[in-house]
């Protein structure tokens, strides 16, 4: 199931921006994906895709997948 309702932007959000977390996008630098605090709320209700990704929704684009990894999931 995706969470609908409040989700991400690519790019700082023009209002709100406190709603919102700041992380950076893995091996895409400069880039950094801002997710709406409910979305991170929901994630520690749900279970993860047997992937281990979270699924979200997005007016207009549809159901989105993401995972946010430590900096040591990173480089390993």
């Amino acid at each position: 199931m995706a969470f609908e309702g409040p989700a991400g932007l690519l790019g700082e959000p023009a209002t709100d921006r406190e709603a919102y977390a700041a992380f950076p996008v893995l091996e895409h630098e400069g880039f950094t994906a801002f997710i709406h605090r409910e979305v991170l709320a929901y994630r520690d209700r749900v279970k993860p895709t047997p992937e281990g990704d979270h699924l979200f929704f997005v007016e207009g684009f549809g159901r989105l997948r993401f995972r946010l990894v430590s900096n040591t999931d990173a480089h390993s």
